[in-house]
């Protein structure tokens, strides 16, 4: 007796110290080491795409409470029911299956407990040998001393074999099920319990996999198990394919839960599918589109292509991050720093004619010019010159250190793009734009756009215009009778579109609700195409997508939230947009920014005195003889213009001959002084004496309505006159000459022509 004792205390004394050994020696590693897929998710945890960990393995990173508990369950009925009772290894389950294997006939048992399975999956041990045994429990009673059940059991379920090159049961719910972990049914759990014990014949996609499940005796199961859906390998979700690719290339480990709304981006992708069937046979089969939450700015549907898989349109280029060029879509931020700069209010008259800047003569796309105009059709009518002249006319900010401060990568210094900015003379992308817009319905505070919602907090917004500005700008971009149906209202569209030098690019851009919606049409080669306009070829697509939006969401005008701001409604002058209405019969209701839009008068209506006697223009009034009239004084080049059209304005009546003498002691006469159109200005002329016929230029200038002659001097030496708007041809010296252009009222205007002489 005393040496039964003896020998149990003994061996007491020995698990003892083993134990306390095992406490010294450093653990073997449960999770530390192995790679893990990626999952993409959409904003409401749909699986946009799995990828393969570094060992081509389909194997999901799952915590212990991500996991649905039936599952957990059936898992340690079927492989351990008594887990959380042993130290990682079971004798009497070990005796039972060595018994059965070595001297039973019957079917191999296996004795192994989850622990000892962690083990092995983890060491890569052969335990079909006796050495290989033993290193397994020993490997196990070596986990236990060190993780608690919790973290074997969580590491069980992420290494077990489920299949093929699944493993880990967040992989196989994925795959087979299409379904997170969480969400596993309980027919589902009790399948995939079986399957770790012989994934080849077990695993959903095997002959024994119907029958599989039964084999758990689960106590509250009623009947038989009952037939699943099993999705294949080949039916692994590839959606987004641009966003979801982004996505995994990027830095991190683990699932990545994108903003990407499902239901818009694949009824997005059917639009453009639908697009570019109709049009493809007229070299349409490309476009890229990019919706953008503008109130949380988080990205919710973005097509890259037309077709990510067709090598034809290089469809795996993402157009949302290439660089194109805008067209006109940059536009509306010129008349939003000229709002903000006092420049214009909405119905300020801008000229829509020939003008040259520093050499650089931009024309209209449809080489045509409209006169005057207000700013809001201007803008919605996306005339260049008007645009041209406004951004010539900014300071500071002016159009490229805006874009500059917007984040926007502008490689070259301001003086490389010029005025050529305005009409894209610089290539955005696309994300770039959606940001631009998205920060005139977030009140001129920018944002950026996003992917993913960091769990850091954001950036503070930079505000780049004021409030007022920013709700103007968009409420020019308003489409007269264009709007969506959403739950039984009718929204406006808020748009402008953009087509690039060459028929390269067609954009349209613009706020739709609570939405940013760029659309863009082309192609990667940057093949020209004369189909490739905006307002033709990008805009429908655009109001296609529109629609769809207005039939998935409830959408709200974002441009009726101007209540709370510095803004007024006012009468201006429709012809003129002077805020004095009292010479002028046509008045409309405009936004004004009090204490910054313009009042200085456009000077096109004006009161005159006429002499009843003569019918000629007083300086002064006399009783009795003299009257006021209104008349309108158009400058010469936008009377030219409204001829053309067939529309004729009249000029005022010339002075009396007594108002000559008190004009030229006074100096000058009210009015416009004269605007020299050639020479150009900031261009060095060349001539050749040799060639009579090539050595003169002509001396050109438009006038104040009211003025008759243009006289021209060449410092002070008298050259000749010509009519407003004429020219008078003269052949300047070499050098630089200074030319004054006087009206026979003695308004003057100066230039300096610099000429050379080629030999």
């Amino acid at each position: 007796m005393r040496l039964l004792c003896s020998i149990m205390l003994s061996a007491f004394s020995a698990c003892l110290a083993f134990w306390a050994l095992l406490a010294l020696i450093s653990p073997p590693p449960l999770l530390e080491g192995v790679s893990f897929s990626r999952s993409v998710e959409d904003r409401n945890g749909v699986i946009l795409r799995l990828s393969l960990a570094a060992d081509e393995t389909w194997r999901l990173r799952a915590k212990l409470e991500e996991i649905a508990p039936d599952a957990v369950r059936a898992a340690l009925l079927y492989e351990d029911r008594h887990f959380y009772r042993h130290p990682g290894v079971n004798p009497f389950s070990l005796i039972r299956a060595a018994c059965s294997t070595w001297f039973g006939k019957g079917r191999r048992v296996g004795g192994s407990t989850i622990t000892m399975q962690v083990a092995r999956l983890r060491l890569g041990l052969k335990t079909a040998t006796l050495g290989g045994k033993l290193a397994q429990i020993l490997t196990a009673l070596h986990l236990e001393r060190h993780y608690t059940k919790r973290e074997i059991l969580e590491a069980y379920f992420n290494l077990a074999p489920y299949g093929g090159n699944v493993e880990g049961i967040a992989a196989a719910a994925r795959v087979y099920f299409h379904t997170a972990p969480a969400r596993l049914t309980l027919e589902e759990s009790l399948a995939l319990a079986v399957t770790p014990q012989n994934p080849v014949r077990r695993n959903p996609l095997g002959r024994d996999f119907q029958a599989a499940g039964a084999r758990v005796a689960w106590p509250e199961r009623e009947g038989g198990a009952r037939p699943l859906r099993v999705f294949g390998f080949g039916e692994l979700p590839f959606l987004a394919p641009h966003a979801a690719g982004e996505l995994l290339a990027g830095a991190g480990a683990g699932d990545v839960r994108s903003t990407l709304d499902i239901r818009a981006q694949r009824a997005l992708e059917k639009t453009v599918a639908r697009y570019t069937a109709r049009y493809g046979m007229y070299g349409l089969n490309n476009a890229a589109a990019l919706l953008l939450h503008w109130p949380s700015m988080e990205i919710r549907a973005l097509i890259g292509s037309a077709n990510f898989h067709d090598a034809r349109i290089q469809g795996q280029v993402d157009g949302t991050r290439a660089r194109r060029s805008p067209g006109s879509t940059l536009k509306p931020f010129i008349y939003a720093l000229a709002l903000d700069q006092g420049l214009i209010h909405p119905m300020t008259l801008l000229a829509d004619s020939p003008r040259s800047f520093g050499g650089y003569d931009p024309e209209n796309f449809d080489r045509a010019f409209q006169g005057p105009l207000s700013a809001r059709e201007a803008l919605r009518l996306s005339r260049n010159l008007p645009a041209i002249t406004l951004a010539s006319r900014l300071r500071d900010p002016d159009l490229y250190a805006f874009l500059r401060e917007a984040g926007v990568a502008l490689p070259r210094e301001a003086e490389h793009y010029g005025l050529s900015l305005v009409l894209g003379g610089a290539e955005v992308t696309m994300r770039e734009l959606g940001q631009l817009y998205a920060m005139l319905a977030n009140r001129g505070y920018l944002r950026p756009a996003r992917l993913t919602n960091p769990e850091d907090a954001e950036r503070p917004p930079l505000r780049l215009l004021s409030p007022e500005a920013a709700f103007v700008t968009l409420s020019m971009l308003k489409e007269p009778g264009e709007s969506v149906a959403s739950s039984g209202n009718q929204v406006p569209v808020y748009k402008k579109t953009g087509t690039s030098n060459g028929f390269r690019d067609a954009w349209t851009a613009g706020v739709v609700g609570q939405y940013v919606l760029v659309v863009w049409v082309g192609n990667f080669d940057n093949t020209s195409n004369p189909l490739l306009v905006g307002s033709e070829a990008a805009a429908p697509l655009f109001m296609d997508m529109a629609r769809v939006l207005g039939s998935l969401y409830p959408l709200e005008d974002s441009g009726g939230r101007g209540q709370d701001m510095n803004l007024r409604q006012v009468e201006v002058c429709r012809a003129s947009g002077d805020l004095d209405t009292s010479l002028c019969g046509d008045v409309v209701r405009t936004l004004f920014i009090p204490g910054v839009s313009p009042v200085r008068p456009s000077g096109i209506f004006r009161t005159v005195l006429i002499d009843r006697e003569t019918g000629l223009r007083a300086c002064e009034p006399a009783p009795g003889r003299t009257e006021e009239k209104v008349w309108e004084f158009w400058p010469t080049d936008l009377r030219r213009i409204f001829l053309r059209a067939g529309v004729v304005k009249s000029q005022p009546p010339p002075y009396s001959p007594e108002c000559a003498t008190k004009f030229l002691s006074a100096g000058a006469a009210p009015g416009i002084t004269p605007r020299i159109s050639i020479p150009k200005e900031g261009v060095t002329y060349r001539i050749r004496l040799s060639d009579a016929s090539r050595s003169r230029i002509p001396l050109t200038a438009d006038t104040d309505a009211d003025a008759g002659k243009v006289f021209w001097f060449a410092g002070d030496s008298f050259l000749g006159h010509s009519e407003p708007g004429g020219h008078l041809l003269w052949t300047p010296p070499a050098g630089v000459t200074e030319l004054r252009a006087v009206d026979d009222l003695g308004r003057a205007a100066r230039r300096k022509l610099s000429v050379l002489v080629a030999p």
